[in-house]
């Protein structure tokens, strides 16, 4: 088939040459393209992700609830053995003492010279006792400080009062003193 062109001249349309646009024109639209692409990319890793470990808290939620009660019977087996712990100690600290009060009152007893008599003996704790008594002389109360310096199950002993006092019209010497008592290193005579 033959084509005719019957159009005057004027009114031949003048034929394009159509250029395409440089790539750099399009550069900015392409950068636009990947950064939300990779936005996109990435919100969805990001989105699979906190999914994921919300299925994991959930499923160690899940746990926590069905290990609960087994958790506080636990807690509660440890309190009773820290407990039992505590009382075996205390009880281990009597069997090991018991002999230990016995032994100091023996040697107060050996310490204490004639006319002396003691009117008090309290325990102040931590193996520290306060002592109180009277004699006739305070020489005597000398030798009472001397005696329990030698003995090794008092160490530390001071005198904190040395007065002179009557007791139905008899004058004597009232005096305290401080003793801390000792566990002899080799045991010597204890336990029996």
């Amino acid at each position: 088939m033959i084509r005719i062109n019957l159009l005057p001249r004027e009114e031949v349309p003048v034929q394009r040459n159509l250029h395409l646009p440089e790539l750099n024109a399009f550069a900015p639209l392409i950068l636009v393209i990947v950064a939300v692409g990779v936005i996109g990319i990435m919100g969805l890793y990001q989105g699979q992700k906190i999914a994921n470990l919300e299925q994991t808290i959930a499923a160690e939620e899940a746990e926590s609830r069905r290990l609960a009660p087994e958790i506080a019977k636990i807690k509660r087996l440890d309190e009773q053995r820290q407990s039992l712990n505590q009382r075996l100690e205390v009880i281990s600290t009597l069997d090991r003492d018991r002999y230990f009060r016995v032994h100091i009152m023996d040697e107060l007893n050996r310490a204490m010279p004639d006319h002396m008599w003691l009117t008090r003996m309290a325990d102040q704790g931590g193996d520290n006792y306060a002592l109180e008594g009277v004699t006739f002389s305070n020489f005597l109360v000398s030798d009472l400080l001397q005696n329990l310096d030698r003995s090794p199950y008092f160490d530390g002993v001071s005198l904190e009062v040395a007065e002179r006092g009557t007791i139905e019209d008899v004058s004597v010497i009232k005096f305290k003193l401080q003793a801390r008592a000792t566990r002899p290193v080799d045991g010597a005579g204890y336990g029996g």
